[in-house]
């Protein structure tokens, strides 16, 4: 009697069709995920547009002071908005009512590719800062008393040391003069 086992696994093909079915699931998953997850930002992007609009009328028709509160800021402060994330909002939701922007072009690019695009657009539009680009003098005072009344008085110690300058040049040069005289003696 010659009794022969047969393999119930069959190592060679076996295992290569259980890769596959494991590749298989594991890549249905994944599209399954990629779906869901697709869907949770765009629920997420539409939440966010309705908080723009919501945003901006409270801030539009002031309703924030109907719960006491003196200004807009105070309100996002409480419903924990940062100060840039609201004015973002309230940025794209007047670019929406303007027509500078479509809600589905927010849907499908997002917010910040939405914000960049708007800073292209209104390009010249954009405010541009008050601020000075030229760096500011510092230099000592010799007593405390020039000090706090130029410290007090700095505008009117910038605008009196540029008409000297644009003016008066004969006026610094003589000061000048004396500068070094009594700085060879010292």
């Amino acid at each position: 009697m010659n009794i022969k086992i047969k393999d119930r696994i069959n190592t060679g093909k076996n295992q290569k069709q259980i890769k596959i079915n494991c590749d298989e699931d594991k890549m249905e998953r994944f599209l399954f995920l990629k779906e869901r997850l697709i869907i949770n930002f765009q629920k997420e992007i539409h939440n966010k547009i309705e908080t723009m609009k919501i945003l901006k009328e409270i801030k539009d028709k002031e309703y924030y002071k109907l719960d006491g509160y003196q200004n807009f800021e105070m309100f996002t402060r409480n419903y924990k908005i940062a100060k840039s994330q609201a004015y973002e909002y309230l940025r794209m939701a007047n670019a929406i009512e303007e027509g500078l922007v479509q809600e589905k072009y927010i849907i499908e690019n997002g917010i910040q590719n939405s914000l960049f695009f708007l800073k292209d657009k209104e390009g010249g539009k954009v405010k541009k800062s008050n601020r000075n680009f030229i760096r500011p003098l510092r230099f000592q005072l010799k007593t405390e008393n020039a000090y706090i009344y130029y410290k007090s008085k700095a505008r009117f110690t910038s605008f009196l040391l540029e008409k000297l300058l644009k003016d008066k040049e004969e006026l610094l040069n003589e000061i000048m003069k004396e500068y070094k005289e009594c700085k060879k003696y010292n």
